[in-house]
């Protein structure tokens, strides 16, 4: 029998996984579209385009598997969204040919949420931070982390890839309402970079590191800090091709 290569396009909500990727004996992303999967009779492997760590969220995150040709590609996303539902959902399901969600990518763009109000609804989906947030000094930062720089300081440790170079295209800073969001989009990011550049960044606000300190990091002269940042106000954005 002939099987068909999804494209996916899916959200989740990461406060309720340990992560995306596989785990023994915890609950997971890609476990439960396997679960799902399997009710259904399909066993296949499932590709993505990139982690995300446990608490982490995604808007847009893509994944691709093989089904048998003969499943009709609607059916199957209003099934697997009654089987996943609450706290993942298929977005968009699309039939394409030799696709890689995780090589074929040429950009990727996250947002991170920092709200000065704790609020036990939304808790889970934004990070609080009830200091003042200094924009321009905040914007200064992402300025100094535009461009291709080798990020081996600003990445978890015991992360495997083959070199630490990426590209930051954009970064930037904005308040919406009682919200600041800082977006970053970029050709990949390492494990654990985004939230390290957040925790980084919110300790230039406080006067505890500074725009010298973030340079001298960032080439590798001296590791000053490489805490991360709460996963919760994290989102995997969108992912381009």
């Amino acid at each position: 029998m002939e099987n068909k290569i999804l494209k996916c396009i899916i959200s989740y909500d990461g406060s309720k996984f340990y992560g995306l990727q596989l785990q023994p004996d915890k609950k997971t992303v890609i476990g439960e579209i396997q679960n799902a999967l399997l009710k259904l009779n399909i066993k296949t492997y499932i590709k993505h385009a990139g982690r995300t760590d446990r608490g982490v969220h995604a808007l847009n995150q893509v994944i691709s598997f093989e089904v048998p040709d003969f499943w009709d590609i609607e059916k199957l996303k209003n099934i697997l969204n009654q089987i996943l539902m609450p706290g993942i959902m298929f977005k968009k399901i699309q039939i394409t040919n030799n696709f890689n969600p995780r090589f074929d990518a040429k950009k990727r763009s996250y947002r991170y949420i920092l709200s000065p109000y704790t609020n036990p609804f939304v808790d889970n989906y934004v990070t609080f931070y009830p200091k003042t947030i200094n924009l321009s000094l905040i914007q200064n930062a992402l300025n100094i982390l535009k461009g291709r720089h080798d990020f081996e300081y600003f990445a978890k440790t015991g992360s495997e890839v083959n070199n630490y170079f990426r590209e930051i295209y954009d970064a930037y800073i904005i308040k919406h309402k009682n919200f600041h969001i800082i977006k970053i989009i970029g050709n990949g990011f390492l494990r654990g970079q985004i939230r390290i550049i957040v925790d980084f960044l919110l300790k230039i606000n406080e006067n505890k590191l500074s725009l010298i300190d973030l340079e001298l990091q960032l080439n590798k002269k001296k590791l000053f800090n490489k805490h991360l940042a709460k996963p919760n106000g994290l989102y995997l954005e969108r992912i381009w091709y």
